[in-house]
């Protein structure tokens, strides 16, 4: 203090404006590193909640097309089709041959509880339910009139081949609610006496319930799962309490009452999928529409139901995240802090030196020698203090490089949980050197290490986002029943990615050809599983055990105009005998494995019903020693269309 009381009043000021920028840069750039670890823990978080809400839309995606197309399926049964109009339905040969195809319907799917085949009056003339997955026909005695169920009144609303899908509540028989609870969705198919010999309503009920406790398996510490319908009523909640409020009429157990603020941002936003923060927690969100779809994806407006799927995490995590940032930047902060003050310190010390010999050089000019002598040594020390303010200055200016990249990180880092666990190890390691003794050395290996990590993690990231991307633009192809003009070899390599998992564990590798400089307008979801089937089968039934082989797809131009799609392999080849039966439904060569016999034949309808094409199959290729089976898939020739760079 007496040394900067020395010094003169432009000093002082300097000094002072010094100090004050220096502890303005500090508590910058400590502000700076607070922002970026906490953007980048919330990126961690919000990267975790958009996993799950991509695995539970997909498994959504997946169960509502399955239901959507088993239904279509169970109405095109020869059992049901109008060459039976002459004879009363009654009868009972008539009767046992519908419910056995019931029967024998329902046993293909796990998630099939009850099958109703209702009159135009909403009576049940046939009826089937399977509990703990053994299927019971109800009696003629047994049957109940549900003509003032909402599902047969809508259903009846809606023309073949149209289907009606109710929105997802719980299972209730004779005005009870069975218990446990069975979370339901309810699809109607009408039939005509044009093509039925029953004028009137098929109903299937599918039990969500295994749907249901997947989706609650993936919740974790970190992240909490729920599904709420279009009013706020929660379907799934961490606390059971809180579910099937409007089923038993608790009309308070709603998001829309319980926090009103929060639902109307969620209902208010004009896109489906989004990001909150509410009350000291970061919510995700998507909604989901459950709908009635015509074969021109036209909506039934007033059928229309939404689905909320909501990913929280809980306020510990934040908090968390907001003190491990603080102690970071408070770290940082105090070190840059005492770094540039006693630069400072230095700087104004050999000032007050300087002022020190100017008075000694007025009083004492007798002593010419010993003051050029203090003098030449002053200068020496000058050189020095020089020396070191040039590196302050270095570390100043890498100090505002560090500011200015972290101000242009922007983009999200966090998910690789290793590459930042590393890190944080390492900050540690620094922390106990600190206390210790820091040197230089250590310093430059830790902030090293660091980096390494840092940039590990981001490559991590990116090769996530590229998967995540194909498998989102995937999902929602799936979902999507418009014509669009699409790129086939994308498709394919999309698809391909997808399976990547399956695919480099086998010995069987996938060859892939394209010739085809056109785009063909159709479905892409229905093309990449047309592939994919075809590819599945090949793998499951072409070879044998840990035999290798090679599965080769191709897109080339064929004649007319027309798009050829081949899939071929090298495996054991189809026997002839079985060629002639392997588009039929139920027809399979490994029932004992799991299999249902739907594969190919599903192929068929949709290269053939939905694509409008042609598919056949060529086995033991006439001496072809590459391929010994052959899928070719032809387009039509309006599906094309010029594709221009």
């Amino acid at each position: 203090m007496n040394s900067l009381n020395s010094l003169p009043v432009g000093s002082k000021k300097s000094v002072l404006i010094k100090s004050l920028f220096s502890l303005f840069i500090t508590l910058f750039v400590g502000w700076l590193i607070y922002e970026q670890v906490y953007q980048e823990k919330i990126n961690t978080i919000k990267t975790k909640q958009d996993e799950k809400l991509v695995l539970i839309s997909s498994d959504f995606s997946r169960e509502l097309s399955s239901i959507k197309k088993l239904t279509l399926i169970l109405a095109q049964g020869p059992a049901l089709k109008s060459d039976k109009q002459g004879k009363p339905f009654q009868q009972e040969q008539i009767r046992d041959e519908v419910n056995n195809y019931f029967l024998n319907f329902a046993a293909i799917s796990n998630n099939i509880s009850q099958i109703r085949w209702l009159d135009t009056q909403g009576q049940e003339q046939y009826r089937i339910n399977v509990v703990n997955g053994a299927g019971e026909i109800v009696a003629p005695d047994g049957l109940q009139n549900k003509q003032n169920r909402y599902y047969f009144q809508k259903g009846m609303q809606i023309s073949a081949p149209d289907i009606f899908a109710t929105e997802i509540d719980l299972n209730i028989e004779r005005n009870k609610i069975i218990k446990p609870h069975q979370p339901t969705i309810r699809v109607t198919y009408r039939t005509s006496e044009e093509n039925y010999f029953l004028d009137g309503l098929l109903v299937v009920n599918f039990n969500l319930d295994y749907l249901f406790n997947q989706i609650k398996s993936y919740s974790q510490e970190s992240t909490h799962i729920s599904i709420l319908n279009h009013d706020g009523f929660w379907l799934l909640n961490k606390d059971s309490r809180l579910e099937w409020g409007f089923m038993y009429g608790k009309n308070e157990q709603t998001l829309a009452i319980q926090e009103p603020r929060f639902w109307q941002q969620i209902i208010d936003g004009k896109v489906e999928y989004g990001s909150h923060f509410f009350n000291n927690s970061l919510y995700t969100y998507r909604r989901f529409s459950i709908f009635s779809l015509r074969e021109n994806t036209e909506k039934i407006s007033n059928t229309d139901k939404e689905l909320i799927i909501l990913i929280s995490s809980p306020d510990e995590l934040l908090l968390s995240a907001q003190k491990v940032a603080l102690k970071l930047a408070l770290l940082c902060s105090s070190v840059l802090c005492l770094v540039s003050f006693g630069f400072i310190y230095r700087e104004y010390r050999f000032q007050n030196q300087l002022v020190t010999l100017s008075h000694k050089l007025h009083i004492e000019k007798v002593e010419l020698g010993i003051v050029n002598r203090e003098l030449d040594e002053t200068i020496k020390q000058q050189q020095k203090l020089q020396e070191g303010l040039i590196e302050a200055q270095k570390l100043s200016s890498l100090g505002l490089l560090v500011a200015g990249v972290a101000h242009e990180m922007n983009t999200p880092i966090g998910g690789a949980v290793i590459s930042v666990s590393n890190a944080d190890m390492a900050l540690n390691k620094l922390n106990e050197a600190m206390k210790k003794g820091l040197t230089k050395s250590t310093l430059e290996d830790t902030t090293t290490r660091i980096g390494e990590n840092l940039a590990l993690a981001k490559v991590n990231l990116n090769k996530t986002a590229v998967l995540v991307k194909s498998f989102k633009k995937m999902a929602i192809d799936r979902h999507n029943d418009e014509f669009i003009a699409c790129d086939i070899e994308k498709i394919i390599q999309e698809l391909l990615l997808t399976l990547n998992s399956r695919l480099k564990s086998s010995p069987i590798k996938v060859k892939t050809i394209f010739s085809l400089n056109k785009q063909v307008v159709s479905l892409p979801g229905i093309i990449s599983q047309v592939v994919e089937n075809l590819v599945i089968n090949a793998l499951n039934h072409a070879f044998d055990e840990k035999q290798e082989g090679v599965i080769e797809i191709k897109v080339e131009q064929a004649t007319n105009n027309r798009v050829r799609l081949s899939v071929s392999d090298n495996g054991k080849g189809i026997n002839a005998e079985i060629k002639a039966d392997i588009f039929e439904p139920f027809y399979t060569t490994a029932r004992g494995k799991g299999n249902t016999g739907l594969g190919l034949y599903m192929v068929y309808q949709w290269v053939t019903q939905v694509l409008k094409g042609e598919i056949s199959l060529q086995s033991d290729l006439g001496g072809n020693e590459d391929y010994k089976t052959q899928f070719v898939i032809l387009l039509p020739e309006l599906a094309t269309k010029t594709h221009y760079n």
